[in-house]
């Protein structure tokens, strides 16, 4: 049997999403949803105080993470607080 191999392509230093000066901009509604995880709720929480189903809050979570360069909610989180961007009302 033959072993395949995947080999990932590392991130260019120029990567905005690496530099530490780069904020990247969020739409009001994952800023929004950012801004609940903050404060500790759940996917499944948001989903109901903003009235959208909970794939929808995953897909804007998932959004957030992708412009942030990290891997879950919680790192996306300190990484927009360590930018300086509001989060909590």
């Amino acid at each position: 049997m033959k072993k395949c191999s995947f080999s990932r392509r590392p991130l260019s230093p120029d990567t905005p999403s690496t530099s530490p000066d780069f904020i990247p901009s969020l739409t009001p509604k994952e800023h929004e949803v950012l801004s609940w995880c903050a404060q500790g709720k759940t996917s499944a929480e948001v989903a109901l105080i903003l009235n959208r189903s909970e794939t929808t809050i995953n897909f804007h979570i998932a959004n957030v993470r992708m412009k942030f360069g990290v891997t879950s909610r919680h790192a996306a989180v300190i990484k927009a607080i360590k930018l300086g961007m509001p989060l909590l009302p």
